[in-house]
């Protein structure tokens, strides 16, 4: 009796860890799915510009496709959202040095990006399409305003300096935007800058704004115009949602796995515990039938039959719940930006445990409870 009783714990154990951690990535999943990033990712066509005639042509191409009534904008820049930025600068403030300068991820983007992805400004203002003028101008975000500790107003106008083979180089601030996330939640927001390109072509990508209702046709126009002027690239373009969400494909099918395995779980414990109720009820039949004669009514009975499991259910989700909070408090820490660990999730899994196991066993304690005492005791 003790080696069944162990078992049927252990399985329980197993089924309502594995139901925890379904509903925890579950939540998780969703958080970061409905969460601001920042921006507005919707309705965004990524077009890589892979050879130099390509971006060579970016301006061109903007020009052209900003004449379809189907898009809404045109931008470009060297690392889009999604994306890791592999391009750095160190830069230190009036009095300072290189030895304690601030390091900042930088982004070379063109006029319109910030407009167009919808990042807001905090303080100051954004880019001219004058390249020229626009030379050696940078817009930090919060981040990187707070590694200065300096307030978003007051960076307006300051100049930063970068030192490189006895060269120093001068910046200057003309804008502070809010923070985004430009890599996955998983990732704390770095200090990063924007600057705008020089005379040589160095967006990676251009991003265009498109109606949601017509991206069948805005694909074709825009790939109609690429084919036209740009001849040694094929036409590649991808959503720059869908790319956001790809993040997450990792966890997605960790979620499924787990999904499987805990459908899977309840049915081995389902299948076990119906086995238990059966034998326990078969051994129990004369005291079920001497409690009848005595006036015991069918839910008596039942209940009597219940609270054995019912204790093994509960002893089953005392083990499990530590167990499930540890893991699941581990896995979440992977995570920059997570959903609150409470015990809404654990509770569930537990009461769907109880559920399940009460409905597996309501039907063998039911059938024990409407046998015909006489017969059952003249059986015995």
């Amino acid at each position: 009796g003790r080696l069944r009783q162990t078992l049927v714990v252990l399985q329980f154990v197993v089924a309502i860890f594995l139901v925890c951690g379904m509903l925890v990535i579950s939540r998780q999943l969703s958080f970061m799915k409905e969460k601001d990033l920042g921006f507005n990712p919707q309705a965004k066509v990524i077009i890589p510009l892979r050879t130099a005639d390509a971006k060579q042509r970016y301006a061109s191409l903007r020009s052209e496709l900003e004449r379809l009534s189907s898009v809404q904008g045109v931008s470009a820049a060297a690392y889009p959202p999604g994306t890791q930025i592999f391009n750095d600068m160190l830069f230190y403030m009036e009095g300072g040095s290189m030895e304690n300068a601030i390091l900042n991820r930088r982004n070379i983007i063109d006029a319109k990006y910030m407009e167009l992805l919808g990042i807001k400004l905090i303080a100051g203002r954004g880019f001219t399409d004058n390249q020229k003028a626009a030379q050696n101008q940078l817009i930090l975000n919060r981040a990187s305003v707070k590694k200065f500790g300096v307030e978003p107003e007051k960076m307006i106008g300051q100049k930063l300096y970068f030192d490189w083979q006895g060269e120093k180089y001068t910046f200057q601030v003309i804008g502070v935007m809010e923070d985004f996330n430009q890599t996955s939640l998983k990732d704390p927001i770095v200090p990063i800058i924007f600057e705008m390109a020089d005379s040589t072509p160095n967006h990676n990508f251009m991003i265009a704004s498109v109606t949601p209702s017509a991206f069948s046709e805005s694909i074709a126009s825009i790939e109609n115009i690429w084919k036209e002027q740009v001849s040694d690239a094929p036409f590649e373009y991808t959503f720059l949602d869908e790319d956001l969400q790809e993040q997450y494909d990792e966890d997605r099918r960790i979620s499924k796995i787990i999904t499987y395995f805990s459908v899977i779980s309840m049915i081995i414990c389902s299948l076990g515990l119906y086995g238990l109720s059966s034998f326990m009820a078969e051994r129990r039949l004369k005291e079920i039938g001497v409690r009848k004669v005595m006036g015991a009514s069918v839910g008596q009975i039942m209940s009597m039959m219940s609270k054995e499991f019912v204790r093994l259910i509960l002893v089953a989700f005392a083990i499990a719940i530590p167990l499930s909070w540890y893991a699941m408090d581990k896995w979440l820490q992977g995570f920059e930006y997570k959903t609150s660990l409470n015990i809404a999730p654990f509770l569930y899994a537990g009461i769907s445990a109880l559920i399940i196991a009460l409905l597996t066993i309501s039907y063998e304690s039911l059938k024990a409870a409407n046998a015909d005492p006489a017969k059952t005791l003249r059986n015995e």
